[in-house]
């Protein structure tokens, strides 16, 4: 079997000692995921495995770089490892800050306070507010760019 026919798995999730793939070429393939456990299990510095054949899930509880597991994979000829590809994005994918829209609630919730002529204290401190939350203005100097 050559390297082109061997599934591609992909890192979904990894963290030191702890890495997800998803190999979604063998989604629902219990045979094969049976035989992913048993021979990842016998690859030195793999802790534990957790396969989900109907989500072609991996999950690896392991010890040192998750790199030698995947040429061991690959040596044993059952998958290669690769990074799961970034989500497209929509070009006219429009989005909303939430402070923002909090700071358009309270601006609304003050005019409803108006209107009902409780000026003082409900829809000055609810203008307060929407206005700082805003980013209208700040005491201090203390201006929230966002980072």
């Amino acid at each position: 079997m050559s390297d082109a026919i061997l599934p591609l798995a992909q890192v979904a999730h990894a963290m030191p000692g702890r890495a997800r793939l998803r190999i979604a070429d063998r989604r629902g393939d219990a045979a094969y995921f049976a035989g992913v456990s048993k021979a990842l299990s016998a690859i030195a510095g793999v802790r534990a495995v957790e396969v989900a054949p109907m989500t072609g899930s991996v999950l690896i509880q392991h010890s040192g770089p998750l790199a030698r597991i995947g040429v061991a994979a690959q040596e044993a000829r059952l998958f290669i490892v690769g990074e799961a590809p970034a989500a497209p994005r929509e070009t006219g994918e429009f989005s909303l800050d939430p402070k923002l829209i909090a700071a358009l609630a309270l601006f609304a919730a003050a005019l409803w306070q108006m209107s009902r002529e409780r000026v003082l204290p409900p829809a000055i401190t609810l203008l307060w507010y929407a206005s700082r939350l805003g980013g209208l203005w700040s005491l201090d100097g203390d201006v929230d760019n966002g980072e």
